[in-house]
């Protein structure tokens, strides 16, 4: 039954309309398709062609496809807006919350695995598409946490601590590159967002001290430190330490 075309699809159709929508948006499509999404998102929803839950999951592989970054940014921007409009239905809120909840507890599964470049193959995986799906996932991520989409618990569970808590046998083993990539990208769309309480300062020195000490590797192009600057401070009256990245 399920290989026959027919209204138990609808799901399908719909959950891959949205998705396609997402990949167009950008600042010059924005306006014109994010009224579409919006309409696509509340009609599955009103019309109970998906649960908001089944509606999130369809939705978060797109975490992991190879986008732009101005592309990341505007997914971003519109859940955000779509999510706190005033008239936006409870089922559509939640269906927001899930995604994003989704998505970054994903990631950080991924980050217990040997992170390599893709194969073709993504059996028995957690992550999609290897090294690199990982980093297109760590850049929308921090799209996210700059736009204010996920709360500092789910932050300081799900984010840092699975980046920095790994082993590496080799020296030279590429998942070391691929997680200092992951957090630069991480940082670079979040911008001082993530360092505006979210994550503990132990945390952020890791972070760093992994993007200052790991070797990239050839197969993975490495920072641009013009791009990413990092100054740290002592506020007065202030005994933590706080780190600002000027992007």
């Amino acid at each position: 039954m399920s290989d026959e075309a027919g209204y138990h699809n609808r799901g399908i159709a719909i959950g891959a309309k949205i998705t396609g929508l997402l990949y167009y948006l950008g600042p010059a499509t924005y306006d014109e398709i994010s009224p579409k999404i919006e309409y696509w998102i509340e009609y599955a929803l009103t019309e109970q062609s998906m649960e908001p839950d089944d509606l999130a999951e369809r939705l978060s592989p797109l975490a992991w496809g190879g986008r732009s970054f101005e592309t990341d940014a505007a997914i971003a921007r519109f859940l955000k807006e779509f999510r706190d409009t005033p008239h936006r239905s409870e089922q559509a809120r939640f269906c927001v919350d899930r995604l994003c909840f989704h998505v970054i507890r994903w990631f950080a599964a991924a980050s217990a695995e040997n992170l390599e470049p893709w194969n073709g193959s993504t059996a028995g995986k957690v992550g999609k598409w290897g090294g690199g799906g990982f980093l297109n996932a760590a850049s929308f991520v921090g799209h996210l946490i700059e736009c204010g989409l996920l709360d500092h618990d789910l932050v300081r569970r799900h984010l840092v601590k699975p980046l920095i808590t790994h082993h590496y046998v080799n020296a030279d083993d590429v998942g070391r590159s691929f997680r200092a990539m992951a957090i630069y990208k991480l940082f670079v769309a979040a911008k001082n967002t993530l360092l505006q309480g979210l994550l503990e300062p132990k945390d952020v020195e890791a972070c760093f001290k992994t993007l200052t000490d790991t070797r990239i590797s050839y197969k993975v192009a490495p920072p641009d430190a013009k791009t990413l600057k990092v100054q740290s401070t002592i506020c007065p009256g202030d005994s933590r330490r706080k780190l600002f990245a000027d992007l």
